[in-house]
């Protein structure tokens, strides 16, 4: 939806200083099948709050990180804008903005979000009439009661009350900078959603009020390290609530808060809402039945369908009402042994076959801080002389390390890169055994790589966008690319489907043909069990958000793997099991070749989101029903 200038100058004399009426009634969400999941609204809590009664630390915070010249410019102020177009030519990118509160204020109330020259003009022409016809104060009062804030609250009281529980008359110092530091983008700096970074843009705020002179260096020290109290109840409420918040966060990051939450958008989704709520039951299961027993209080799981890159089930936590942060997209951690494909699909590129013996004698590696480091197997277990194909099966660490060390940690990155990971990494030799964080949904697109033969297609959440008059205002495709040759590829699923029949994954069983890896950190932090069959692909994770160790035996085989292999048969009960293309030469096991004759290559057409062959909001005009549907080693 896009809104324009409305008459210009003429209608600009007709606005009061009041918040208008807006007369959308929410976007609406849907899943792929066309079955509503939610509407989306702001929460339009409008208590309208006099610039008096706001306190002058909320309004300096605020002008501070937003526009410390407001009360110098005429509206529109080049100063600024010279200074955001010098920091972006020095940081190579657009970084900075040169937007006054006022230009904000107009674009909000009376503007599209398109970032075209010609809105731009708009923009300055009517900030401009704005400050001849209303004083600072006046501006300044509208702005902070218009504003958008986050989970669906507009305004400074709203604001006040979702993140402490209290009213913006009584906002202190630490406070009042966090809400200035959530009005660049307010869904992703969200302490609720992800307080390290939102922390971090707090600590600019008060970094850059010290600069203006409206505290002191001594004041925004103090203020940083106050224990910030954060009582508010941010709660959407929402079916599929992390889903449903990761969605809402990136269509207001492309179409602004307005459009999503005071509009008519009507969204089809690549959710399917069945298989998100037995995601959701089984893993509020999984940490109420055995959360106490392994010392874990969290888990993650995130659903893909390789051939589209739709995004099937997201649970970001085991309770969304006690905590918003979304660990299947936010969480960094260390993936252990799930890693350890990638290092293996290096060696099969570069020709090394699965066939090649190898021993696990210890070997001393010079460490990156200088001291010898010598990886050994998980409860240093000596395991001998055994294949590659062996050696993933029983996830033996220090034939990985090796084998690394043959084809070179530049060269497994590079195979990570192109599988999807894009957290930072580097060409260490623990890089093998998973030392470099990385979030469920990367783990989970990369492995999409494996069960897509070698083609990657990029997460996506939605299909298209319609506005109020039906019009598509955007519609993906799935832009697949192959990125590794069949052949490695093939081969690597045969060895990780032998890891699921005779090695640390024995647990994650579904019925049907399976390949994936158990992960278990040191000191088990993390647990984890990153599968796929031909037509979906999944990871849970497993631990605790303090990274505090889990019970000594909480392995990604007895805590996350058996929690995988019930979401799958209850994802894919109706779905024909289908098995995966075998690597040329070799003969399918006939321990895990069951069911159809079907590959990789036919699955898409089996899922419950392929993508809509039809126009692709069809279903959405007459909703059609959804469908019913002991580890020992890293």
């Amino acid at each position: 939806m896009k809104r324009h200038v409305l008459l210009g100058t003429l209608a600009l004399s007709l606005i009061l200083p009041t918040l208008p009426a807006w007369a959308g009634i929410g976007t609406e969400i849907y899943d792929t099948r066309g079955k509503l999941i939610t509407v989306v609204r702001g929460k339009e809590r409008r208590l309208y709050v006099r610039l008096a009664d706001i306190p002058k630390v909320t309004r300096d915070a605020v002008l501070a990180i937003e526009d410390a010249r407001f009360y110098e410019h005429n509206g529109v102020d080049l100063q600024g804008i010279a200074r955001a177009i010098w920091t972006d030519i020095r940081r190579g990118g657009k970084v900075a903005g040169g937007s006054t509160i006022t230009q904000q204020l107009v674009k909000n109330k009376y503007l599209s979000s398109e970032k075209t020259f010609q809105r731009k003009i708009d923009e300055a022409r009517l900030a401009l009439e704005m400050e001849r016809k209303y004083s600072k104060d006046q501006i300044l009062e509208m702005y902070l009661n218009e504003v958008y804030w986050g989970h669906g609250a507009y305004g400074i009281e709203a604001a006040a009350q979702t993140y402490f529980g209290h009213s913006a008359r009584t906002l202190n110092l630490q406070e009042s900078a966090l809400l200035a530091a959530l009005l660049k983008a307010p869904e992703h700096y969200s302490p609720y959603r992800d307080k390290k970074d939102g922390m971090a843009r707090q600590r600019v705020v008060l970094d850059r009020m010290a600069e203006v002179g409206f505290i002191t260096e001594v004041q925004a020290e103090k203020a940083k390290k106050a224990q910030l109290k954060m009582p508010g109840t941010p709660g959407n409420g929402y079916k599929a609530s992390y889903f449903t918040s990761y969605l809402v966060g990136e269509l207001i990051e492309r179409y602004g808060a307005d459009v999503v939450l005071r509009g008519d958008l009507k969204i089809q989704t690549t959710l399917d809402l069945a298989t998100q709520e037995a995601a959701e039951k089984l893993v509020t299961q999984l940490v109420a039945k055995h959360g106490k027993r392994f010392r874990f209080d969290q888990a993650a799981l995130v659903a893909i369908n390789p051939h589209t890159g739709g995004i099937l089930a997201m649970v970001g936590g085991a309770d969304f009402r006690k905590s918003e942060y979304n660990r299947a997209v936010l969480a960094h951690r260390q993936p252990g042994s799930t890693f350890k494909p990638f290092v293996f699909l290096t060696a099969f590129a570069q020709g090394i076959p699965d066939t090649l013996i190898m021993n696990d004698t210890p070997v001393t590696y010079p460490g990156v801080n200088g001291k010898p480091w010598t990886p050994g197997n998980y409860h240093d277990a000596k395991e001998g002389t055994m294949t590659l194909r062996r050696a993933l099966e029983l996830s033996n660490n220090v034939i990985t390390v090796k084998l690394l060390d043959r084809v070179g940690p530049q060269a497994a990155i590079e195979t990570a890169r192109k599988l999807g990971i894009k957290s930072p990494m580097q060409p260490t030799l623990s890089l093998g055994l998973g030392s470099y964080e990385v979030t469920p949904l990367e783990l989970a697109s990369a492995y999409g790589v494996f069960a897509a033969n070698g083609v990657r297609n990029e997460p996506i959440a939605y299909w298209n966008v319609r506005d109020a008059s039906g019009r598509y205002l955007e519609t993906h495709r799935p832009a697949p690319q192959r990125v590794f040759e069949e052949e490695p590829v093939k081969l690597l699923n045969d060895v990780l489907r032998g890891v699921v029949t005779r090695g640390t994954g024995t647990t994650a069983n579904a019925g049907r043909p399976i390949a994936g890896k158990t992960g278990t950190t040191n000191d088990s932090r993390d647990a984890w069990f990153v599968g796929y069959t031909p037509q979906m692909v999944v990871a849970l994770w497993v631990g605790n958000d303090d990274n505090s160790k889990m019970a000594r035996n909480a392995t990604g085989g007895v805590v996350a793997a058996p929690t995988w292999g019930q979401f799958v048969k209850a994802a894919l009960k109706n779905v024909p099991v289908t098995n995966f293309a075998p690597p040329t030469g070799l003969a399918r096991d006939a321990a895990v070749a069951t069911g159809s004759n079907a590959t990789g290559s036919n699955a898409a057409r089996a899922l419950p989101n392929a993508v809509p062959t039809a126009a692709p909001m069809d279903a959405i005009d007459e909703p059609s029903p959804a469908s019913t549907g002991s580890e020992t080693r890293r």
